[in-house]
């Protein structure tokens, strides 16, 4: 266990804020029933008359204040409406440093989005070709288990991936699983964005959570990469 001088406590800023307008909200009222000079009773009574309508008006909000400190405290940063949103991905994807893990029915629209060499706005691509220590995993299913659409968008891709090896070697690869896809997601250093595959055409505009690498919540998703890429096939 450690010292008491040792430990350390976050208050969130709400808090604070809270904590004050009720002190002064106090203090004020104290001072409304001290002052004696008339000219000062109307500008300390509408002190206090506003800090307590002030501190009146935050009660019910600590509930949502309360809420977001659950959801920060799991480790979300945002919610998506729609997983393939290209804005949301780019600046995270080009701040890489260490690697980047993908997962999903084909990652195809990935690699499209970020990969692809004969773009002028592969950003994954420049990144890694700027940091020689940055590594990318792409992991998807067999043939048997893609669907029609998917394998045909995987097949496309093939001279690509080829170029793709070629640039970048070992540094850059690909493995096949023998199972589903359930989730697809996108593990960068230390944030994961991912969310479920839905069995219809519409799953690219599924929603996503981007979430904090470092919680339990996450750890979950990184592990479960972890398991599939060490029972995977490389793909040739």
């Amino acid at each position: 266990m450690k010292p008491f001088e040792k430990r350390s406590w976050s208050i969130p800023v709400w808090f604070v804020v809270f904590g004050v307008v009720c002190l002064l909200t106090v203090l004020s009222g104290y001072w409304l029933f001290q002052v004696q000079d008339a000219r000062l009773v109307g500008i300390v009574s509408g002190l206090f008359t506003g800090l307590l309508l002030y501190g009146l008006a935050l009660i019910p909000q600590t509930y949502i204040f309360l809420e977001l400190e659950r959801y920060k405290s799991i480790g979300v940063k945002a919610l998506l409406d729609n997983r393939h949103d290209q804005s949301y991905y780019r600046p995270l994807v080009a701040g890489a440093r260490e690697f980047v893990w993908v997962t999903g029915a084909s990652t195809t629209r990935f690699i499209e989005d970020f990969l692809d060499p004969l773009s002028d706005n592969a950003t994954l691509l420049e990144a890694m070709r700027s940091n020689t220590r940055l590594t990318v995993r792409l992991l998807i299913p067999d043939d048997e288990y893609m669907k029609l659409e998917a394998r045909s968008r995987f097949a496309a891709k093939a001279e690509k991936l080829k170029t793709l090896k070629s640039q970048l070697g070992n540094r850059f690869e690909l493995r096949r699983f023998n199972d589903w896809a359930r989730h697809s997601f996108v593990v960068v250093d230390g944030d994961i964005i991912g969310g479920p595959i839905f069995d219809s055409d519409n799953s690219k505009h599924a929603p996503a959570v981007h979430v904090d690498g470092s919680k339990p919540f996450a750890r979950k998703y990184r592990d479960y990469f972890e398991t599939l890429w060490g029972d995977s096939v490389p793909y040739n």
